[in-house]
């Protein structure tokens, strides 16, 4: 019984095991990873993603994906870019990209919710049309001349803790509130868990899917304004990527791709766990071609990890 206990203990935390393995041996290896410098590096590094892995883990919970979070994110940097660089005041081209952001969203949710589509395909094209259109109107050459003030919202720090890191507890801090303890929230479980069952207990599925994609795509605007500040231009080739390391963070963090299962908590730490691997792959000279290599495995493994633990947990 005592084997028993402990066997399924390692099976539902094998993922925080494995962390704390990982954080032991990178700082045995170097010692510059357990730093206050590094740390503040790697929560710096994951913080403008951990943004957009909210709304990433939301739609996995209710029983979807988006592939396009990435490019939603290049295409509002470059239309925020352009807006200020030709004169818009900063806070009004700031309200315009998260809008904009609301009504891709908006697209995509609509049309998955109201014409049944799988969630997989809308995205996967709406991905690839959103990054043409970022490059195309901006002939593939990052857009800059903004204003100086305009760096300061992802620059600055306080007590040492930089405004990015700031930003990721508190937008962390509502949306575990609005999951856990809001209607909203619980609906989005519910759907996930059984969409039919859902739709019978009186939840309208349809203005719920939409409005987690709305709100999902709004907070890739708002990391497209963040990530433009930190680099200081628009680029039509940023958050390259993006949506595969957001879905990692939320399958290592815990959260069931078949939807009904999750936490924003979980998410932040799957991040953190491929934050601390690439850093200290970084720290150790690890071959740029071989960290792509380890990083794909370690999805890999998490994602046969999390398919075990959701069959031993039925």
């Amino acid at each position: 019984m005592k084997n028993i206990k402990i066997k399924d203990f390692v099976m539902k935390y094998i993922m925080y095991i494995v962390l704390v393995f990982m954080v032991i041996t990178l700082t045995v290896a170097n010692d510059k990873f357990l730093t206050l410098n590094n740390v503040m590096t790697i929560l710096k590094q994951i913080s403008i993603q951990s943004i957009v892995a909210i709304g990433m883990t939301m739609i996995i919970i209710s029983g979807n994906i988006d592939l396009s979070v990435g490019s939603i994110v290049a295409f509002c940097s470059v239309i925020g870019a352009m807006l200020m660089a030709s004169g818009v005041p900063v806070w009004i081209a700031i309200i315009l990209v998260v809008l904009i952001g609301a009504v891709i969203g908006f697209i995509s949710g609509g049309v998955t919710a109201k014409l049944k589509l799988h969630s997989f395909l809308v995205t996967l094209a709406l991905m690839q049309a959103f990054r043409g259109l970022a490059q195309t109107i901006t002939g593939g050459y990052p857009k800059a001349g903004l204003p100086d003030a305009f760096g300061g919202i992802a620059a600055k720090s306080v007590a040492g803790v930089p405004f990015l890191v700031l930003y990721m507890i508190v937008f962390y801090a509502v949306f575990v509130y609005i999951m856990k303890y809001t209607a909203f929230g619980r609906s989005i479980y519910a759907i996930g868990s059984n969409e039919e069952s859902a739709r019978l207990s009186g939840i309208n599925v349809e203005r719920v899917k939409t409005m987690v994609f709305v709100i999902s795509s709004a907070l890739c605007g708002v990391a497209a304004i963040l990530l433009t500040s930190k680099v200081r231009s628009g680029d039509p080739t940023c958050a390259n990527g993006w949506e595969m390391d957001a879905i990692a963070g939320a399958i290592i963090g815990g959260t069931n791709m078949a939807g009904g299962e999750g936490k924003l908590g979980g998410t932040v730490i799957g991040l953190l766990f491929v934050g601390i691997l690439a850093n200290g792959m970084v720290l150790l000279g690890v071959n740029a071609y071989m960290q792509s290599v380890i990083k794909g495995l370690v999805i890999f493994l998490a994602v046969i990890i999390n398919s075990i633990q959701k069959r031993a947990h039925n």
